[in-house]
């Protein structure tokens, strides 16, 4: 995988049943299920984010846009324009997502907006009935992300996915599947970093940089690092230890209070380690930014941006796994529609318990960072009501 040009949603890189409506009975009297009907999926939130994601939904066979959302006019009118490009049909658009979510002629929805909403829009989709794919995290809070878990055990027919799309991406699934064979031996440690010059990212309205909307950095764009982690481990980490700086762009943003620049060091109990850095101040100058993750072992190292498995022993060949960009995003919105079609019998990319680790491990590396100590899992596993 060549570099990567860093963006707030791009790094390294870069399933349930018939509607349970009425019951679930499309416009043309065919199931939400069968394959033969086009899947009607509403988008909430149309932003930069969500509008990657209508547009690649445009992209899929048998998917259909009834309706958009957004509380901004402009954002309901570029989702309303990119639908009507692409079909010749002009989309109904809302400022409230509860109109949407309302319609009968929605089957699923995907989700993508501000963190701080992501809970609440999730559980009142599934209430609704409503497939759903919802960006990461799943909620910036453990017990929001517990509330999410308990809303979807209450409605297994609907397929709810999270939007961690390393998983469904073919070079991470393959890379990750070697280094938990033990193709590099017992495991030492993790180098991972995310350097960019494109500070700040506020986000609409300024979402991006209010802690208490985003959960910071660690949480918001950093779980994609800890979700991989995890998945290659098999769990959270143990304890963190960190450091950070806020107030870097106080000239230009004075009320911004999340972390432009950290670093953390995180420990498993069996002793792997994995150190991060994350920063929005780098030069703009390729020798200070872009971002990696290596894996290192007793028998050899991986590394995930270039695909390349490298062996200590110099008589065994390299060997590059999945060469090329591959698109995850649109890997993994297809999983979903797939899953929105196919019933309980299909299995999401990310679990719900994967990606409550997620957030958890976000909320432990944001501890360790505020108090520069070193922080045990269970002393952010129990609460993180406070942000």
């Amino acid at each position: 995988m060549p570099p990567i040009t860093l963006n707030r949603r791009r790094f390294l890189g870069c399933s349930a049943a018939s509607l349970a409506l009425a019951p679930g009975a499309s416009a043309q009297g065919s199931p939400a299920g069968d394959a033969a009907s086009p899947l009607r999926v509403g988008l909430i939130g149309v932003g930069n984010r969500g509008t990657t994601l209508l547009r690649t939904l445009l992209e899929i066979p048998g998917v259909t846009i009834p309706a958009v959302s957004d509380p901004e006019p402009r954002h309901r009118a570029r989702g309303e324009g990119i639908v009507e490009k692409a079909t010749g049909r002009r989309p109904e658009s809302f400022p409230d997502p509860r109109r949407l979510l309302e319609r009968n002629d929605v089957d699923a929805v995907v989700v993508a907006v501000p963190c701080d909403l992501h809970e609440r829009i999730s559980v009142e989709a599934l209430r609704a009935g409503k497939h759903l794919y919802a960006e990461k995290p799943m909620a910036i809070t453990v017990e929001g992300c517990d509330r999410l878990i308990a809303e979807s055990a209450r409605t297994p027919e609907l397929a709810l996915h999270v939007g961690f799309q390393r998983r469904s991406n073919p070079r991470f699934r393959e890379g990750v599947g070697l280094i938990r064979s033990g193709t590099l031996g017992h495991l030492i440690e993790a180098r991972a970093s995310w350097t960019s010059s494109n500070g700040p990212l506020t986000g609409h309205d300024g979402w991006l940089g209010s802690r208490r909307r985003s959960g910071d950095f660690m949480v918001e764009q950093a779980v994609h690092i800890w979700d991989v982690l995890n998945w290659i481990h098999g769990g959270p980490p143990a304890t963190a230890v960190g450091w950070g700086r806020r107030g870097l762009f106080a000239r230009e943003h004075p009320t911004r209070d999340v972390t432009d620049h950290y670093g953390v060091e995180l420990a498993w109990a069996d002793g792997f380690r994995a150190s991060f850095v994350q920063s929005y101040v780098a030069p703009p100058d390729d020798e200070f930014t872009g971002s990696h993750l290596r894996v290192l072992g007793v028998e050899g190292g991986f590394d995930f941006g270039s695909g390349t498995l490298t062996f200590r022993d110099r008589e065994r060949p390299r060997r590059s796994i999945e060469p090329g960009n591959r698109n995850d995003t649109r890997l993994a919105v297809e999983a979903f529609v797939a899953a929105s079609r196919a019933g309980t019998s299909t299995t999401p990319p990310v679990s719900l318990q994967e990606a409550r680790d997620a957030t958890l491990t976000g909320l432990l590396v944001r501890k360790a960072v505020d108090e520069g100590r070193l922080v045990t899992l269970g002393e952010v596993s129990e609460t993180s009501s406070s942000v």
